[in-house]
């Protein structure tokens, strides 16, 4: 009965449970045998009784919900010992970052090492590594990041450079990519014959003549209108271009686009710039004409397109033209 108290009391039952089990419990010892009926009676209240017994046996002793501190402590000082881990972790991370851009910044790899270049044809390599003005033993980075600056002045003292393109190599390396604009033509001049590239500038220096497939240009002084011959010039056909020897800028008071275009199989042609990709290509057509007849002379594509011979006396062409084909042949068809 004390126990049964007890446990009540810690669940915090009201007094009238308690003293109903007093009088339960009274009830059992103090009841005499009166029959079976007794008897029974007796053995349901030992039954619930031991019932609740067991009920409250089964039931766990609470305590504290997390558990005993000393219990805990060993996962404190676990929590702890990570959180210094960590800590220095970031601490020796952040001291040792910028030691080691000092110590690449004083060694050897910090510095350029050399500058390779590639690409070019026309120009040396010398020359393009003097323009760029990269020093070999200074700071790689600073030199680097100045790149555009030194690619500028590169293509300002060199026409001939397009583009120039400047990649790390390795550890302190400089590659530099160069792009060369390619020659088109020849600038005659006096017997001395000067580069043309594709951007219609003239390099000012004297070269031989080459024997390959570029034309010669005569008397031209203004890019603009070179580019315009040679946006015509490479619209013809590649048997055109094979036959055309010079191309002569010859204007005159009535035609200030006038050109005389001297070919390989001894003819000239008459032509406006603005003409010569739409009416050259009927020239083929024509020389054969020309060739049957055994005839040397002059294809004038200035208005239409006709032929006459050369005269006896060049100086006198313009005056005795004879035509050998008055019927001018339309433009449009081959």
């Amino acid at each position: 009965m004390e126990y049964l108290k007890q446990k009540a009391l810690e669940k915090g039952e009201p007094e009238s449970l308690l003293n109903n089990s007093e009088q339960t419990a009274e009830t059992i010892d103090t009841s005499e045998p009166a029959g079976d009926k007794n008897e029974e009676t007796d053995e349901k209240n030992l039954t619930a009784i031991e019932n609740e017994v067991d009920e409250n046996e089964e039931e766990p002793v609470k305590g504290p919900k997390n558990g005993s501190f000393l219990d805990r402590l060993p996962n404190i000082k676990h929590e702890r010992n990570q959180r210094l881990v960590r800590r220095a972790a970031v601490l020796i991370g952040l001291f040792s970052i910028p030691a080691l851009l000092l110590l690449y910044y004083i060694s050897p790899l910090g510095k350029l090492g050399g500058v390779s270049v590639k690409g070019n044809e026309k120009i040396s390599t010398e020359i393009i590594k003097k323009e760029l003005n990269f020093t070999v033993g200074d700071n790689l980075w600073s030199q680097y990041f100045d790149r555009k600056d030194n690619v500028e002045n590169l293509k300002k003292q060199e026409l001939q450079i397009e583009d120039a393109e400047v990649h790390i190599d390795g550890f302190n390396h400089f590659e530099v990519q160069v792009k060369e604009y390619p020659e088109v033509a020849y600038l005659e001049s006096n017997g001395k014959y000067s580069p043309v590239i594709s951007n219609g500038k003239i390099i000012p220096i004297e070269v031989e003549k080459s024997d390959g497939e570029l034309p010669i240009l005569e008397n031209f002084t203004g890019s603009k209108r070179i580019l315009k011959v040679l946006e015509g010039y490479k619209k013809l056909s590649e048997e055109v271009k094979q036959g055309i020897s010079q191309i002569k800028y010859a204007p005159t008071s009535e035609n200030k686009e006038l050109l005389e275009i001297f070919m390989n199989d001894g003819n000239k042609v008459l032509i406006s710039i603005n003409d010569l990709a739409s009416k050259m290509k009927y020239y083929p057509q024509i020389a054969k004409e020309m060739s049957d007849k055994e005839i040397k002379g002059v294809v004038d594509m200035e208005a239409g397109i006709y032929s006459y011979p050369y005269t006896e006396n060049s100086a006198t062409e313009d005056s005795t033209q004879v035509s050998t084909e008055q019927t001018e042949t339309p433009i449009g068809n081959d």
